[in-house]
């Protein structure tokens, strides 16, 4: 009896794997990342063709989250205020939201389940990274990517309905962590975030200093599953945020309106 983790593992040594793509807005925006004379104007153009998108960052610099008193209702405008890395950032992750679509019924109830964990471990990400210090969008992006893996695990299943939902999320533990590096580094994201799938679970990772793995660890065990969840005793991250394992039911407390107002903010609508 062939195993699903067996038929992955093979496709990946020979190269048949098929792996997501970014959509095209996703990776015009990479690409002029590199350019140094990138400017407002010209980010706002690529951004702009993509309605859902430009609604989103308008929907962002008019929420409470930037605290402006004024309304913004242009695109450059609203870039110019949050800034171009930041507009970056989230028009990728909003772009993503639509590899989580799938036309079978079973896969697509999986890949919505998967989607909504990595956008509250995101919204979790960024607000405990403006809290320390750390990029937040950058912080929200590795957070909504932790799990990419798990899609062509998804697909691949999809091919044969023999395969169970047992053996699904059993492959998806296994393996997603490994094909999330594979995947975030075809992309070309830095390797503070095509790191973080397979150091995220690590609890006793050593680090000189707090950086995005640690700030995806502990958004993840705080929200994740009580079968999947680290005692916080146990948690090198922590001590590099500045946490005690006996405070952390109350510095989550302390940061819920932020985190239920990130919920709200970046609720992103499936394309």
């Amino acid at each position: 009896m062939k195993s699903l983790a067996a038929e992955i593992m093979r496709a990946v040594e020979d190269n048949s794997l098929t792996l997501p793509t970014l959509p095209e807005i996703a990776l015009r925006i990479r690409k002029c990342e590199k350019d140094p004379n990138l400017d407002v104007i010209a980010l706002a153009r690529i951004i702009e063709q993509d309605p859902a998108t430009t609604a989103q960052i308008l929907r962002i610099a008019n929420s409470p989250l930037v605290r402006r008193e004024v309304k913004v209702a242009d695109l450059s405008k609203a870039i110019g205020l949050l800034g171009m890395n930041y507009c970056s950032k989230v028009a990728i992750s909003c772009a993503t939201r639509q590899l989580f679509n799938s036309k079978n019924p079973s896969s697509g109830k999986k890949m919505h389940e998967i989607w909504h964990h990595s956008l509250n471990v995101a919204c979790h990400c960024y607000v405990l990274a403006n809290k320390i210090g750390l990029v937040p969008e950058e912080a929200f992006l590795a957070g909504l990517m932790h799990k990419i893996g798990a899609l062509p695990i998804i697909a691949m299943s999809d091919k044969d309905p023999d395969y169970t939902t047992e053996e699904l999320n059993k492959t998806i533990t296994e393996i997603h962590p490994m094909l999330g590096e594979h995947i975030l580094t075809h992309w070309q994201f830095p390797r503070s975030i095509a790191d973080v799938p397979q150091n995220y679970l690590d609890k006793d990772r050593y680090a000189n200093k707090a950086d995005l793995c640690d700030i995806v660890s502990i958004a993840h065990n705080q929200i994740c599953g009580e079968e999947d969840f680290i005692d916080w005793e146990n948690f090198s991250s922590l001590d590099r945020i500045g946490w005690h394992s006996s405070t952390v039911v109350n510095e989550f407390n302390n940061l819920s309106t932020e985190i239920q107002l990130a919920h709200d903010v970046f609720e992103f609508k499936a394309t």
